[in-house]
């Protein structure tokens, strides 16, 4: 059994109501008007939100409060119920902007390994595998344990919000089974192999939506998803996606109406309130 179960739409809905929806819709087409235009010959910005604006979102969406700063182990907490911590992530689409087969951007899921009093890049050198599986196994149900009875919650879940479609974002959530995490769940996946600057995990997450790994430059234990396979097996919600046009802000602004003109277009692409609602 996996530490990180992702949820069906079913259960996903019992989070995000059609208002929820509504309300992620608002807040990122009110985002994306404010992402900066780029000239007619370069390729468009990714997009860039705060987490602490992204945190919101969700609060606003899910009727929930903001807890927590910096590395606190949630960002958001149902009273007595449960706590979320809430990410964005980068997907990779192919030329047709549909989502390929490649891993996400990564998030963290612990940092500052403590070890034996021995520093983590020795203990790669000297080969000791699963002390720092053990470590960091460790250090993450510690923090997770901790906030469940600070907070006095049954449950912890991520939230991900998944960039990089033009035409669609999605969330998707898991459910942390705190419990489960130990050292005979969480395992070195390829022991037969030479570790040089990760250490790849089994037990963390399923093997057809992602992947987890030690990593030792950054110092953290590190998760990926596979946005593709969450999508076709049902765990996303698709929120539809404008992208910024690409304009010479600078020409425009020297002919008033010409300005005019392409406020009020972009007002009606990002802003237009039967969009939303």
């Amino acid at each position: 059994m996996n530490i990180l179960r992702p949820l069906p739409k079913e259960e996903l809905n019992n989070f995000f109501s059609e208002h929820s929806l509504k309300v992620i819709q608002y807040f990122m087409n009110t985002s994306l008007f404010a992402q900066p235009e780029v000239y007619q010959n370069e390729e468009s910005l990714p997009i860039q939100i705060p987490k602490e604006h992204l945190e919101q979102w969700f609060v606003q969406a899910l009727q929930v409060e903001a807890v927590g700063a910096g590395s606190y182990p949630i960002d958001i907490l149902k009273a007595n119920e449960w706590g979320a911590d809430v990410k964005m992530l980068s997907c990779k689409v192919d030329k047709h902007d549909n989502l390929t087969n490649g891993d996400s951007g990564e998030t963290s899921l612990a940092q500052k390994f403590k070890g034996t009093g021995i520093s983590l890049d020795d203990m790669f050198k000297q080969e000791q595998y699963q002390e720092i599986i053990d470590g960091w196994t460790s250090i993450w149900k510690e923090k997770l344990v901790n906030v469940k009875t600070d907070k006095n919650i049954d449950n912890v879940y991520f939230f991900f919000f998944l960039r990089g479609s033009k035409k669609e974002s999605y969330i998707c959530a898991f459910e942390v089974d705190v419990d489960n995490i130990n050292t005979e769940t969480i395992t070195q996946r390829d022991t037969n192999s030479k570790v040089d600057k990760s250490i790849f995990l089994n037990g963390v997450i399923d093997a057809k939506y992602g992947n987890s790994k030690i990593y030792k430059a950054k110092k953290r234990l590190e998760l990926r998803l596979k946005p593709k396979k969450l999508l076709d097996d049902g765990f996303l919600i698709a929120i539809p996606t404008e992208t910024p046009s690409k304009e010479d802000i600078y020409q425009l602004v020297q002919n008033k109406d010409k300005f005019d003109k392409y406020i009020k277009n972009k007002f009606s692409k990002f802003l237009d309130y039967s969009k939303i609602y």
